[in-house]
């Protein structure tokens, strides 16, 4: 039996971000070992009352070996903690190393190259996305792989931007390496895997839930010698990346922001609790020369080349909810409404608003999307915090209105609000 299936078994048993692993590697050596060993010996090492010790006393391989012939079928890379030497160094020595990675694409060399993350929040300002885009595209110029998590906002847009300069990248995705998430970004995961790949630990087929990000963003900060932070608010994610990268001993540097926006909230934060401040890559790129001499070139920001970072978001159908800048906003439709026939009799203003709603009602989205829809009022617009309730979340919120704009369903307006394209 091909051993990955052993390896592959193991990542299912221990329960990513926990100490489930690092415990048993300190024990045994390999995959083989802990599958072999007894229930005494794991329950000696981990615990007969921790979550992965039934698990691990499981010894069928199953959804293993169907997991393995399904990487085969699809050409989907694995990357394991054992004896492979394209395993990040840097992604050993966190505290919670994943046991494998999926990954479709190309990986670029780990070891030898400078790995930079760049995060931030999903309701993005402009500001924030001229920022993630430009940092991403200068630091990929002088010769970083931005590492990011694809998901609508800064992580699609700093992609983006590190694409358009021509480097490599890596996206890390909640979800199993064979379900796209955010679904609107399977454009981008595909220029991605051209020349960087798209990775995740989690098993083919996973679903995005909520949990899998926080446990994502370790493999985000861990793979790189800094994280960059544009925008968030103070407990999101990206200062959940931010502090695992400080507690791994790697540089934090972060965009200030005005003090009472709640973009601003994260960076500012981190900025006072140690992290580096930046306005542009230039500043990366000279700390990195004073301390790093060598491995970014500085030379590379002198000429820079003239981009249109509004094009290559288009072009790359990159998700971000930003004010109005005449690109991700639809041009203004006008439709006529069927009138009453005289047998109807006539009818008030807003009876005739309801039956136009009726009529203009976008038709093909799921029913959460559908939801969404009916929810914006038809005589006004909203925030998108109104928006916001047990039914949709804020990403969900944010995925549902891009695929209404896109459909010319909704106008975003200035000020993160939204309203009807009647």
């Amino acid at each position: 039996m091909n051993g990955l299936v052993y390896t592959i078994w193991l990542s299912l048993a221990c329960t990513p971000g926990t100490s489930t692993f690092k415990k048993l590697f300190d024990r045994f050596l390999y995959p083989t070992e802990i599958y072999f060993a007894s229930d005494d010996d794991i329950a000696a090492v981990i615990g007969s009352k921790s979550r992965d010790y039934s698990a691990l006393i499981d010894k069928s391989l199953d959804a293993a070996e169907r997991i393995y012939n399904f990487c085969n079928e699809k050409n989907i890379g694995l990357l394991s903690f054992f004896e492979d030497g394209r395993y990040p160094n840097e992604l050993r020595k966190i505290k919670s190393p994943p046991v494998l990675l999926y990954y479709r694409g190309k990986l670029p060399d780990f070891n030898n190259r400078e790995f930079i993350s760049v995060v931030g929040t999903r309701s993005i300002s402009e500001y924030g996305k001229k920022s993630a885009f430009s940092v991403a595209y200068d630091l990929s110029r002088a010769g970083a792989v931005i590492v990011s998590g694809m998901a609508i906002g800064v992580d699609g847009v700093a992609l983006a931007g590190a694409l358009a300069a021509g480097g490599q990248t890596i996206a890390v995705i909640g979800s199993g390496i064979d379900v796209c998430y955010p679904a609107q970004h399977k454009r981008l995961a595909r220029e991605i895997v051209k020349s960087g790949c798209v990775m995740t630990e989690y098993a083919p087929g996973t679903k995005p839930f909520g949990h899998n990000f926080p446990k994502r963003n370790r493999i985000i900060s861990g793979l790189c010698s800094s994280t960059v932070v544009i925008e968030g608010r103070e407990h999101s994610g990206s200062v959940i990346t931010a502090r695992q990268a400080m507690e791994e001993g790697r540089t934090v540097y972060a965009l200030p922001g005005s003090v009472g926006n709640e973009n601003s909230e994260a960076a500012n934060l981190l900025i006072k609790s140690g992290a580096h401040l930046f306005t542009s890559a230039d500043d990366i790129v000279r700390d990195y020369e004073a301390h790093k001499a060598g491995v970014l070139n500085p030379f590379a920001l002198k000429d820079r080349a003239i981009y249109d970072a509004n094009s290559t978001l288009y072009e790359l159908e990159v998700a971000c909810v930003t004010r109005s800048d005449g690109v991700f906003d639809p041009p203004r439709t006008h439709k006529k409404s069927n009138k009453p026939t005289s047998s109807e009799g006539s009818k008030s203003k807003s009876a005739e608003k309801s039956v136009e709603s009726e009529q203009l009602t976008p038709q093909g989205f799921d029913e959460s999307t559908f939801s969404l829809y009916k929810k914006i009022p038809i005589d006004s617009d909203c925030s998108i915090e109104q928006l916001v309730d047990e039914k949709h979340s804020l990403p969900e919120v944010m995925q549902g209105l891009l695929i209404l704009e896109i459909a010319k369903s909704i106008i975003m307006l200035p000020g993160d609000r939204v309203k009807r394209n009647l």
